[in-house]
């Protein structure tokens, strides 16, 4: 029983680091398929739109590789605490720290991510008729809202490994 107590919350931590990097993953599959085509007749060639030409939709999809390398790089930390049975990851208090750090800093990357999808979807999708749009305008933008809402569940999950990870550093 003394051993399992002692994986617990590094257990718990590979389990939350494993969904942040599917739902990053997911947020960049999805950010990364949505594409639309604009036909404004008149002879004019159709146009196509991908996140290549919104700033904060490239924003986004950097975020999510970014997050996904950092969740990558973070995984063998925890399986080795799991490995080792220790209950704080990183072997040593200062370690635990600059890992906790480094979590706060991407925690608040990819939650910036998120806020920059969730904005610029928002005002452009209002600016742009709102409910008056074609379904194909309308599919762009929510397939962008999907995809900032799969980074602001990564974002919390990160958050829930910052505290996590905090509470093993005082116990």
């Amino acid at each position: 029983m003394a051993s399992s107590s002692r994986t617990a919350l590094p257990s718990a931590v590979l389990a939350l680091r494993l969904l942040t990097l599917a739902l990053l993953a997911a947020s960049l599959a999805v950010i990364a398929a949505d594409k639309l085509t604009l036909d404004f007749g008149g002879g004019l060639p159709p146009k196509k739109i991908t996140f290549k030409d919104v700033y904060a939709y490239r924003y986004v999809l950097a975020i999510a590789v970014i997050g996904c390398a950092y969740t990558l790089l973070q995984i063998p930390f925890v399986a080795i605490s799991i490995a080792k049975r220790k209950r704080m990851i990183g072997g040593s208090e200062n370690v635990a720290l600059f890992l906790i750090f480094a979590d706060v800093i991407f925690a608040l990357l990819v939650a910036t991510g998120a806020g920059a999808g969730f904005g610029l979807t928002y005002d452009a999708k209002s600016a742009f008729g709102g409910s008056k749009l074609p379904g194909e305008v309308v599919r762009f933008f929510n397939m962008a809202y999907a995809a900032a809402g799969l980074m602001l569940l990564a974002a919390a999950a990160m958050a829930l490994i910052i505290m996590l990870s905090i509470y093993s550093l005082v116990r």
